[in-house]
């Protein structure tokens, strides 16, 4: 037990700087208004310090590399006939969440090209980030559906109640959050796909750690 702690502790860190890379990239207390594409975010980077953008998308790759542990630590928890979902939700996890720190990484392009006024050159890059996003889009909401399924069916050693700090039921709250005010908005909306983690690792650790 204590080496399942550490690894959903690391998950844990993994979600809270993914998130930090996030703000990092494209925090603003200004416009955040998202159309369905990539340009308001490159319009927003454009003003974001060259050196902020860097360590922002930096972060992307070291917090998937936390995230595929935690998701490790994830699978240690499974127990009963059907722990193989919980395994299956953690591997669909791991795939999902390195691509995300494959394409997070590449948001610094969008500040590149922004800041040197060739803003021609979006679709090449925002259409490559969206060709990587993809590939974790599938796996993220499936691992999602299985790991809710798991922990309801009893195959973790967690509470069954445990699935509504699931991301399958926190991600609904994105609905909400992009109705705030900003600049929470741009906070809660723009890094509630790692938050909905940093709740599920939280609440993991803390059930493991309470009596």
């Amino acid at each position: 037990m204590p080496a399942t702690l550490v690894l959903l502790a690391l998950g844990l860190l993994g979600s809270i700087l993914m998130f930090a890379g996030d703000m990092l990239l494209y925090f603003t207390p200004g416009a955040y208004d998202m159309d369905g594409t990539l340009r308001p975010y490159m319009r927003i980077m454009r003003d974001v310090p060259a050196g902020r953008v860097r360590i922002g998308g930096a972060l992307g790759p070291v917090a998937a590399f936390l995230y595929v542990l935690g998701f490790a630590g994830l699978a240690l928890v499974a127990r009963g006939d059907l722990s193989w979902l919980v395994w299956l939700a953690a591997a669909l996890l791991a795939l999902a969440l390195i691509c995300g720190g494959a394409y997070h990484a590449q948001y610094v392009y969008l500040s590149v090209i922004a800041k040197a006024g060739r803003e021609e050159l979006y679709d090449e890059v925002a259409g490559n980030i969206m060709f990587v996003m993809r590939f974790a889009t599938v796996p993220m909401y499936l691992g999602f559906v299985v790991l809710a399924a798991a922990v309801v069916l009893g195959q973790t050693v967690f509470p069954a109640w445990l699935v509504v700090l699931t991301p399958l039921v926190t991600s609904f709250l994105g609905l909400v959050w992009m109705r705030v005010p900003q600049p929470a908005r741009c906070v809660l909306f723009g890094g509630w796909s790692n938050l909905v983690f940093t709740i599920m690792f939280a609440a993991m650790v803390l059930a493991l750690r309470l009596p």
